[in-house]
């Protein structure tokens, strides 16, 4: 699975998150990525770290089939109200 791959499904499960948290859609104000490892394939999940009136903050992480973490990534959204 390659970098650019791995970005793409960190960036989707963060905006997935936010959104699902949100009464309304919560566009992507700004990420943060580190890639760790190279893997074949890598699950991806993520979750709310903090949220405030008008910020929700997420972090995901992709983890190989080996337990290995192969990339972590962090996002600020802005709640719309």
């Amino acid at each position: 699975m390659s970098s650019a791959d791995v970005s793409a499904q960190l960036i989707e499960a963060l905006k997935a998150c936010a959104n699902d948290d949100a009464v309304a859609p919560a566009p992507l104000v700004s990420v943060t990525m580190e890639f760790l490892s190279d893997a074949p394939a890598a699950d991806i999940s993520a979750g709310i770290v903090r949220k405030t009136r008008t910020l929700v903050f997420v972090s995901a992480e992709a983890i190989a089939s080996d337990g290995a973490r192969v990339a972590t990534a962090s996002s600020v959204h802005r709640v719309k109200s």
